[in-house]
C-alpha cells in the first residue's frame, strides 16, 4: 500500500489552486460587470484541479503536472517567437505608450509562469512519484509535453505569418488605410472566416500605429 506522505503535498497544491481559481473567477466577474476586457487560463480549471488534488487524486496530479509542463513550454516558446507574431516596432510602441498596462501584463505573466513552475516541481517531488509508482500508474512523458508546447508556438507563428500574406489581409489593410490614411503602419492582428450557406463573411481587426498612438480598426465584409 502506498505511503500517505504524498497527501500533504497534494493537499497543499490543491488549496493553492483552489484559492487562485476562486480569486480569478472573482476578478473575471468584476471585469464582466464593469465592461473590462479580461481573459485567463485558470478560473474553473484551477478550482476543479484543486478539488481533485485536495481529495488526493494521483491521476489529477499526473494530468496537472503534464499540463503545467506543456503550458510552460508553450508560453516560453510564444514569448521567444513574439517578433514573428507581431512586428517588434508595434510591441515597442505599445510598451512606450502604455507602460503601466505593460507592467501589469508582465507581472501577471511572471506570476502565472512561477505558479506553473512551482506546481510541476511539487507534483514531481519524490513522495508523489513514489505514490504513483506504488499505485502502478505509468508516468506521462514530460518530453512530449515540452515538444507539444514548442510545436504549438511554431504552428502559431507559421499561421500568423501565412495570414499576413492572404488577399483578405491585404484587403483589410486597404480598408484601414482608407479610414486612417498613410501616416500609420498596419498589421492584421486577427482574421476569421465564417460560412453560412452559400455565403461567407470575413472579420477581424487591423492594428495601426505610429509614434504617437496605437489604434485598432475592426473590419467585416461578406464574400
Amino acid at each position: 500500500m502506498s505511503s500517505p506522505s504524498h497527501l500533504p503535498v497534494l493537499k497543499r497544491i490543491g488549496w493553492v489552486l483552489l484559492v487562485v481559481g476562486l480569486l480569478d473567477i472573482g476578478v473575471m466577474v468584476y471585469c464582466i460587470a464593469n465592461g473590462i476586457a479580461y481573459s485567463s487560463s485558470l478560473n474553473i480549471f484551477a478550482v476543479a484541479g484543486g478539488v481533485f488534488l485536495i481529495r488526493g487524486s494521483l491521476r489529477a496530479a499526473s494530468i496537472i503536472r503534464w499540463l503545467g509542463t506543456f503550458m510552460i513550454a508553450a508560453f516560453a516558446s510564444v514569448l521567444a517567437a513574439s517578433p514573428l507574431l507581431q512586428p517588434p516596432n508595434l510591441t515597442l510602441t505599445q510598451l512606450r505608450l502604455s507602460p503601466l498596462a505593460a507592467a501589469q501584463a508582465l507581472i501577471a505573466f511572471a506570476f502565472f509562469l512561477a505558479l506553473l513552475w512551482w506546481l510541476t516541481r511539487e507534483l514531481g517531488s519524490p513522495p508523489v512519484l513514489a505514490a504513483q509508482a506504488a499505485a502502478g500508474r505509468k508516468l506521462k512523458s514530460l518530453r512530449l509535453a515540452v515538444a507539444a508546447g514548442i510545436g504549438l508556438a511554431v504552428v502559431l507563428a507559421i499561421s500568423v505569418n501565412l495570414v499576413q500574406r492572404t488577399e483578405s489581409a491585404a484587403k483589410a489593410i486597404s480598408f484601414a488605410k482608407e479610414q486612417l490614411g498613410p501616416g500609420y503602419q498596419y498589421h492584421v492582428s486577427s482574421l476569421s472566416y465564417q460560412s453560412s450557406g452559400a455565403s461567407s463573411s470575413v472579420s477581424g481587426v487591423v492594428t495601426a500605429w505610429n509614434e504617437m498612438e496605437v489604434k485598432n480598426v475592426p473590419f467585416q465584409w461578406r464574400d
